[in-house]
Order: structure tokens, then sequence, then C-alpha cells
């Protein structure tokens, strides 16, 4: 053999060892191996006095020479046909939205290897592709009737690709039955990874028949609504105003569009209610509708909207709205829980009733403040510094509690807390329950755990971030005790 046939053979060998071999590798090595093959024949090809490799047919004696010239011919075809799928691929996987979608990719492919193949077989190895033609008319005709279901799922996939209307990424739902994001499209079907943590598989046949909502696009925002039904006896204007402050009280609610309450339905003894709202995305809805109708039903529970006896409560006890809605507070905070009846209607007496317009504060960051606040109505917006700039906290409305720890142990308040709304405030000072300790000192022991009990009810979770650190087990106890002047025993 001489060098310019062991060249050829040395080239036929290493394109097809690297095709081959190289499959497990990065789409840019293959590539980078494609390229320099395919420069490399084509110099080769250059040093032959052969600028495009097409032939004529073979005579009946061919040597061995023309036979492996035909072969690097072949192998010449089969990079370059390589070498455009793979730039093809590369430019239709620029985005992220059409980096799942291999179908257009796939039939470019195929349609290029199909024709690379015919050129290989026609003009390189002048070989008749007539009949091969004609019999793939027959196998075709056979293939289509056997797999008639699987390509009805392919071209209804071109047609899907065709009109885009979801791209890898998108949560999408599909006939009110299967939502979630789509994890991949292909020839037969597309992925959708479901919020159970299930992946569905459907069909293309099914996606281009079926109705899909785009929940992606033209944004990831999603609009939702709670209803919420109260007795007839509320005034509806103050029932509206009171679910609004519950949707403050909701951080993953979005403030533009803002959120709305209405009146749907009037009813003999109940009316029902509609609050309509927007969150950023699907993943915050079901913990967001959670929120809202726990933040709904406080609201309501203590402007009296939903206790059909409070009349019948007020004129029994001969007690004014004032007067009941203190002792209401007093009984359901974590706070006072080991306090007796007589002790919590003492107690109830003792209490300052403040009020706040929108934007006034109640008191501020750092400052020393021995008292307990209690929201009876409205929204109280609590805001910390870090370093020059003011952060939000969040907001506690009716029925939530803060600066506990300052009336127990005289800390600084961590936090700054103003009107969002009009408010009704319960101030208790810290010298309202000095005689309570001073009677019974065991009542250390009962604050310091309700303190702590406090800290992990659900809803009180903004109070407590805004609330100063009551250090490890033990230590609350030892500063309440020094506050109040009393010893250990």
């Amino acid at each position: 053999m001489n060098l310019t046939l062991l060249s050829a053979a040395m080239l036929v060998a290493i394109t097809l060892v690297g095709v081959l071999g190289l499959r497990r590798f990065s789409d840019k090595v293959r590539i980078t191996f494609d390229v320099s093959c395919f420069l490399v024949i084509s110099f080769y090809f250059h040093k032959q006095g052969i600028f495009f490799p097409v032939f004529p047919p073979l005579p009946d004696h061919a040597d061995s020479g023309a036979l492996w010239l035909r072969a690097i011919g072949g192998a010449w075809w089969l990079l370059g046909s390589r070498i455009v799928v793979g730039g093809l691929w590369f430019a239709l996987h620029r985005d992220r939205r059409s980096r799942g979608a291999r179908l257009f990719s796939d039939l470019f492919a195929a349609a290029i290897y199909i024709a690379t193949a015919a050129i290989v077989l026609n003009s390189v190895f002048a070989l008749p592709i007539t009949g091969v033609v004609a019999t793939s008319g027959v196998v075709a005709i056979v293939l289509a009737l056997a797999l008639q279901n699987t390509l009805a799922d392919v071209f209804s996939g071109i047609a899907v690709g065709i009109e885009a209307p979801f791209s890898v990424g998108d949560r999408i739902q599909i006939a009110d039955k299967i939502e979630g994001v789509v994890a991949q499209i292909n020839w037969r079907s597309i992925r959708i990874h479901t919020d159970g943590d299930d992946m569905a598989i459907i069909p293309n046949s099914l996606i281009a028949k079926a109705e899909i909502v785009n929940r992606s696009s033209p944004s990831q925002r999603r609009a939702a609504s709670v209803e919420i039904v109260c007795p007839e006896s509320a005034v509806p204007e103050r029932v509206i105003e009171t679910l609004l402050h519950a949707t403050l009280l909701c951080p993953d609610i979005l403030s533009v569009p803002a959120p709305s309450a209405v009146l749907t339905q009037l009813g003999a003894r109940r009316n029902a209610y509609k609050i309509s709202f927007f969150v950023g995305n699907t993943r915050h809805l079901s913990s967001t509708k959670d929120i809202l109708l726990r933040a709904a039903r406080r609201q309501l529970h203590y402007a009296g909207f939903l206790d059909q006896d409070r009349r019948d409560e007020t004129a029994t006890l001969n007690l004014t709205d004032e007067a009941l809605t203190v002792r209401r507070l007093l009984r359901d905070i974590t706070l006072f829980e080991y306090l007796d009846e007589r002790q919590l209607d003492s107690l109830a007496d003792l209490f300052e009733l403040l009020r706040l317009e929108p934007g006034e504060a109640l008191f501020s960051e750092d400052a020393a403040d021995a008292a307990l606040y209690m929201v009876a109505a409205g929204i109280l917006e609590l805001t910390r510094k870090s370093g020059a700039v003011a952060g939000t906290v969040g907001c506690i409305g009716a029925g939530e509690y803060v600066g506990e720890i300052g009336m127990l142990t005289a800390a600084p308040h961590a936090a700054t807390a103003v009107a969002r709304t009009h408010c009704r405030i319960y101030r208790l000072p810290r010298e309202a329950i000095a005689p309570l300790l001073a009677k019974n000192t065991e009542l250390a022991f009962a604050f310091d755990k309700s303190v702590r009990r406090g800290m992990e009810i659900l809803h009180r979770e903004v109070a407590v971030r805004a609330s100063p650190d009551i250090g490890p087990q033990g230590q609350l106890l030892q500063r309440i005790r020094s506050i109040f002047h009393f010893g250990s025993d």
C-alpha cells in the first residue's frame, strides 16, 4: 500500500473511531472533532486535485485506490452533514424557551442525513437508488398503517411545535385536569412535572385537542379569589373594609393590581363576599389562600361580625363593646393563658385605648417602652433598620400583640410600628401586672412559658421577628425576676 492509500485509510479509520467513540462526550467536543476531520479531508482532496467529492460510476475492475477514495468521500459527506446538524442544533437552542424543543431539530437532522445518504449512494459510490426509492414508498405505506397512532402523535407534535403555545419551563394547565411545569418536549409526548411531584406523560395527539392555559405567559402572575360568608346583620361596607385589611396580612399578595373585596350575594341569614387578588407565582397560591382565610377569620371575629350572640353577651354581662373586646383579646392571647377569670377581669380595667391614624407611629425601634400592645382593629406595619435602610418586617392585625418582651424585661423595641390603617390598640403598662406578680411569684414561670409558646404560634411570625431576642432557656425568667425585684427562692 502506497503512502496515499495509507493516508486515506487512516483518515477513514480516524473518522469512524471518532464518530463512534466520542458519543459520550459533550457537543462541543464532538463538533470540534468533526470540523477538524472535515478540514483535514478537504485538504487531502485538495492535494489530490479534487475540489468536490462526486465520482463517476466505478469501472468493472476498480483498484483499491479508487475504493479508498470513495470511502473517504463518503466520510467527507458524513462529517459535513454532522457539522450542519450541529450548527442547526446550536441555532435552535440559543434561548431557554427552545432548549427543550427537540422536535424540529430532529426533523431537520433526519432530512439532512437522508439527503446525505442519497448523495453518497448515488454520487460517491455511483449506486442506483431508483429501486430503493420505489421500495421505500411501499415500506412507508406499511409503516404508516402499523404506526398510525404514533404518527398521529408525531404530526400533532409538529403542529403544536409550530404554534408553540408553551415551552420547557412554562407552567401549564391542560383540560382542567393536569397542571405543572413542562419538563420535556419530544417527538411523541410532553412531560409535565406536577405539583404532586409526579411526572405526567401526555401524548401530543391529546395536547393538540386539549384546552391549554399557559400560566407563565405573558407573566407568571396569577389571579385568585376566596369567598367569605358573614351574617346578614353585618354592615357590608364595614365587612369589605375588614376583608381588605386581611389582605395586608398576606405578604405574597401583590399591591399592584390592588386586591379587592365585593359583596356577591345577599341572603336572608348570610351574605357572601369575594376577595380577589394576585400573587407573583403559582407556587405561592395555596399558602396565600390559607393565610388570607385565617387572617380574614381573625379580623372578622374581633370586629364582631362572626359572633351572632355578641349583643346578647354584651347585655348579659352589662359590658360595653370596648370592654367585651378587651376581655376577648385577653382570653385569646397566649401570654395570659395561666391567669384565672378574676385576674383577667381585673387586668382588663387597666388597659388604655389608643386610636391611630394611618401613618402614625405607635413606637420606634430602640425606644424603651415597658408596655404590651394588643391590636383590636386595623393593621400595624413593623419595620426594622438595616444600616441606613429600613426594611419591612411585616404586618400584624386584630387579635395579635407585640411588646411583651419589653414589658417583662425592659428590653428596647427591636422594630418600629406604624399604622397602615385606622387602628384601635390597647396598651398595658408594666405597672399593671406588677401587683399580680407580687401576690403570686409563680406567675413568673407561667409568663416565661407563655412568652416562649406565643413565639411558636403560626400567625405570630411577624410579631416574633419584630421582638427582641429572649435568649436561651431560663434567661428570660431571670430577667423577669430582676425587673420585678423578687428572688428565685
